[in-house]
């Protein structure tokens, strides 16, 4: 199957070889023509299948090139920058602008008011500018939730219901999802009118099984940190993501690292920064001149990057969902990742509750001492 084949025109094939995008993913296999039927979608996916290209290429493909025809929903400014950079990368004179909060209103308002065929947003940010009437939210065609899981578990959900119920046109409505609880999906239904097609892409990949799973069990808290340096001693890992629990761990955890000269420019993200120096190391990491990255949950929300080799769960999550959603961050595009889980034997419970939630065991990993060495071969 080539994206030929779904019905894309051949001015947007030639961006996507340019890139090296020659074959469709399932979700862009599956969603692209559904969505260029006119038909509202709800998708099951996780983060890494591609499915940014299966909403914008069909969106693109349908523009009239009119003023604000189409609202992109996301949890996150970085997420929003993400698809942004997506739709910049096909060109073809498709006017898009990204809108966050934390940076300046009058700005997205000045591009607003030249004439945008696709807007990416937050709600908060979206909500302020059409209360201000800069906004107009009339001419909708398309309405896109991206990561609809995301924005539930930050506490968009009234903000998105809020968005939904101004807009007066007859638009198509797309759903993309990793997890979809109940108020997910009967918002589709009542926004859809119940007339959607639902596509399932998510089950297989539950336990992200391109990804190989490890825990190493710690006896005491006190030895938690010397036998994370032993494990990147073992490792060696070129490009990783480490989650801890909450901000207070992850900056401990960055300056202890930083502290030990470990080889490793480490950098940490956290909600106490500026937008600014959110973005600046964000787009270190990006870049490779940070290889390291500690972050919390909700700090690493929307983080869309490629090539990491390595998640380290440095604190047990105390939720199984967002142990998926951490290892989902490797192994993506079909390439192979590592995810390493330190667990103190007091939180052997939270890892008891992950491998049940992902019906897979994960195995165990020792630190091999050169006593128990010596205890095995005696005689070298």
């Amino acid at each position: 199957m080539k994206f030929k084949e779904l019905g894309i025109k051949d001015k947007y094939l030639k961006e996507l070889s340019k890139q090296k995008i020659i074959t469709p993913t399932l979700v862009q296999e599956r969603a692209i023509p559904l969505i260029l039927k006119g038909n509202h979608v709800m998708v099951q996916s996780k983060t890494g299948t591609g499915k940014t290209l299966a909403f914008v290429l069909p969106i693109i493909e349908q523009l009239h090139f009119k003023k604000n025809e189409a609202l992109i929903l996301v949890p996150t400014r970085e997420l929003a920058k993400q698809v942004q950079e997506v739709i910049e990368s096909l060109g073809n004179g498709v006017r898009s602008i990204p809108i966050y909060g934390g940076v300046s209103i009058n700005n997205q308002i000045s591009y607003l008011k030249k004439g945008i065929n696709i807007i990416v947003g937050t709600p908060g940010r979206i909500i302020d500018l059409y209360k201000r009437r800069e906004l107009d939210l009339s001419g909708i065609r398309f309405v896109v939730l991206d990561e609809a899981d995301r924005l539930w578990d930050m506490g968009f959900s009234p903000d998105v219901k809020y968005i939904l119920n101004q807009i007066r046109s007859n638009y198509q409505f797309m759903l993309f999802s990793a997890t979809l609880d109940p108020d997910i999906r009967n918002l589709v239904k009542k926004y859809s009118k119940n007339k959607f097609e639902f596509l399932n892409l998510s089950k297989d990949d539950l336990t992200v099984r391109n990804t190989l799973q490890f825990y190493y069990l710690i006896d005491r808290f006190e030895q938690k940190f010397s036998t994370f340096q032993k494990i990147l001693k073992k490792e060696r890992p070129k490009f990783s993501l480490v989650f801890t629990n909450t901000k207070k761990t992850a900056s401990w955890l960055m300056n202890k690292l930083n502290s030990r000269n470990n080889h490793y420019k480490v950098g940490l993200i956290s909600g106490d920064l500026s937008q600014y120096k959110r973005e600046q190391i964000i787009k270190d990491f990006k870049k490779k001149r940070v290889n390291m990255l500690i972050a919390t949950d909700v700090a690493a929300r929307g983080l869309d990057i490629d090539d990491i080799t390595h998640i380290f769960n440095y604190d047990v999550p105390k939720y199984p969902e967002n142990y998926v959603h951490r290892i989902g961050r490797t192994s993506r595009m079909n390439k192979r990742g590592i995810a390493i889980t330190l667990c103190l034997k007091d939180e052997y419970e939270y890892l008891c509750h992950i491998e049940g939630f992902i019906d897979k065991e994960l195995k165990q990993k020792t630190l091999e001492t050169q006593e128990q060495r010596r205890n095995q071969f005696p005689f070298f």
